[in-house]
């Protein structure tokens, strides 16, 4: 790529995002002058004390809620002896979309509040697939740094994949990765990232739950390592296949047929647009 075809691209507000062979994002060429990306991220600090803003946490807090419950659904089909249960649980999550449903205000006072309902939600689903996994591979709750269990080291290495994707979505989008709507927008963390992954963390617990319902997991796939479990060798490359193929899976979106990836990045250019919206 020459300086002339960069030229080109900045004198016509497009952004070239530069990434790296497995797609991340490590640099942007984009208008110095104020343009629709420095508009765009204007909105994203102006969003907070708006109604704009508590739909739009509500919205993405909703949907990754109905997705988990869905998930859960889908496990009755070949579970019939769960069936009951998986209907209760699937119930008392319900419960907590009407809740936050009902929350009204900024988004900045209701966060704690609406992270709750979430949290609470999140906790009834992954109680959920830990009585429906193998006996040898159950856990006890979530756990991130370090990961406790198999299960949960598996899930936090995909969401690391995942992590990257919604990133370089919201780059192309014209969005900032550091300035979130619900998570709070500390300095050096991408929390925009971390309110868009919310609808697609299900994408990871299914490849995760499938893999070791399916018997694909093995007890070498791990190291532990002090109170921390590790997902190693092959372990990754049958969680990164399994991933991507899930990635790559055709929806139903608007009327078409797209991969997940697809539709993530729609959803970021629609965010954006909404933002910059009257």
């Amino acid at each position: 790529m020459t300086t002339d075809v960069i030229r080109l691209a900045v004198e016509n507000n497009i952004d070239i995002v530069i990434v790296d062979d497995f797609g991340n994002p490590y640099g942007r060429f984009w208008q110095s002058k104020f343009g629709s990306t420095a508009n765009i991220r204007r909105k994203q600090l102006e969003i907070f004390g708006t109604q704009k803003g508590i739909e739009i946490a509500k919205q993405i807090l909703i949907q990754k809620i109905k997705n988990c419950a869905e998930h859960l659904e889908d496990l009755k089909i070949k579970r019939e002896a769960k069936k009951q249960f998986l209907d209760e649980k699937i119930k008392e999550m319900k419960k907590y979309i009407y809740q936050i449903k009902l929350v009204e205000g900024d988004v900045s006072a209701k966060r704690g509040t609406l992270m709750g309902y979430e949290g609470n939600a999140a906790k009834i689903y992954y109680q959920t697939l830990s009585e429906l996994m193998p006996k040898e591979f159950k856990f006890e709750k979530r756990s991130m740094h370090p990961a406790e269990d198999e299960f949960n080291a598996m899930l936090n290495y995909a969401f690391g994949i995942l992590y990257s994707k919604v990133e370089k979505a919201c780059i192309i989008a014209g969005l900032d990765p550091y300035i979130g709507i619900i998570h709070t927008d500390n300095y050096g963390k991408k929390s925009l990232v971390f309110d868009i992954i919310e609808g697609y963390r299900h994408l990871a617990s299914r490849t995760v739950f499938s893999l070791f319902t399916q018997k694909r997991v093995q007890k070498y796939f791990f190291k532990r390592e002090g109170d921390g479990v590790t997902l190693i060798g092959d372990g990754k490359k049958v969680l990164v296949e399994s991933f991507y193929n899930r990635l790559e899976k055709k929806v139903r979106y608007n009327n078409r047929n797209i991969s997940s990836l697809d539709k993530l990045q729609f959803e970021c250019h629609e965010l954006a647009n909404r933002l910059i919206s009257k």
